[in-house]
């Protein structure tokens, strides 16, 4: 049985002519292929590199294609970035048509949680406190990538929020562990636990 070849198939045009020729055939081939790279952006220009960067969701980018497509069914002209605003790691851009410009859409690079604040925010400070950073650390990590960063007003109103939920989940972890260990013994009414954070024990004092 004769393998198949991963290679995909290829064809092969001779055109006739000197090295004149080819080498003509050759600088157009090349020029098609920077218009296409120009048009697809890809590879980024070195000029590029230091665009503002700004992190999305799912849902936010499914939405924008959303509004795209139903623009494209009744309108002719297309979106064009017009402004845009930086909200922590969160990006609010004003799309403009260039064909008519009372067809405008804002688009946020986040939906929102129920509490008005940005999910992608959210979630990055999530990880931010999850992961032992110092505010050091995330301040020069978000400034090093450009991808945003909550300011010191917004990450204490943040943090002030996560700690009060921190501290419940605390306090009713104690509780839950305390009352294991007296629902242990009959006569037992209270009883103080010192834990060993690296192996789990629970010693009785």
């Amino acid at each position: 049985m004769e393998k198949e070849s991963k290679r995909p198939p290829c064809f092969k045009i001779s055109v006739p002519g000197d090295d004149s020729k080819k080498k003509d055939v050759l600088d157009k081939l090349q020029h098609v292929r920077s218009i296409i790279v120009k048009e697809l952006n890809h590879p980024v220009e070195k000029k590029d590199v230091d665009q503002q960067l700004f992190v999305t969701a799912e849902t936010s980018l499914q939405k924008l294609v959303s509004v795209s497509e139903n623009h494209s069914s009744f309108c002719t002209g297309h979106f064009k970035f017009k402004k845009r605003t930086q909200k922590g790691h969160v990006a609010a851009i004003r799309f403009t048509c260039d064909k008519d410009k009372h067809h405008s859409v804002l688009w946020s690079s986040s939906p929102y949680l129920p509490n008005g604040e940005y999910m992608v925010n959210s979630r990055i400070f999530h990880g931010y406190e999850c992961s032992g950073m110092l505010p050091v650390h995330y301040n020069r990590f978000s400034q090093g990538a450009n991808i945003g960063h909550i300011n010191k007003s917004k990450q204490s109103y943040m943090f002030d929020k996560y700690k009060r939920f921190v501290d419940e989940e605390y306090n009713d972890s104690i509780e839950t562990a305390l009352m294991e260990e007296v629902g242990m013994y009959e006569d037992l009414t209270s009883i103080d636990i010192m834990t060993d954070a690296r192996h789990g024990w629970r010693k009785k004092r």
